[in-house]
């Protein structure tokens, strides 16, 4: 374990982004070490996933609504509403 010289600080191991070398960054002040490389083998980058259970989920199934049906009559009513003086339905 190695800790930060200009702000004592705990050094992360962080591999670089182009050449995937190991390096040990300061999460305070980014100040970035190379190891040597007796000490690489010290250092091991692993993650662990933590898998959590869904809970369950209930599903309620609603009963279908009932539709009002549009009657002859309420279909002839809407017809005259909607007819203008030409006699021409616009809607």
């Amino acid at each position: 374990m190695q800790f930060c010289d200009e702000c004592g600080a705990l050094l992360v191991p962080r591999k670089e982004k182009g050449t995937k070398k190991l390096v040990l960054v300061c999460r305070k002040c980014g100040n970035e070490v190379i190891p040597d490389s007796a000490e690489i083998s010290d250092y091991v980058i692993s993650s662990d996933l933590n898998h959590v259970t869904r809970e369950k989920i209930e599903v309620v199934k609603e009963k279908p609504r009932k539709t009002r049906r549009v009657t002859n009559e309420d279909r002839e009513a809407f017809e005259d509403f909607f007819e203008d003086d030409s006699g021409v339905e616009s809607y």
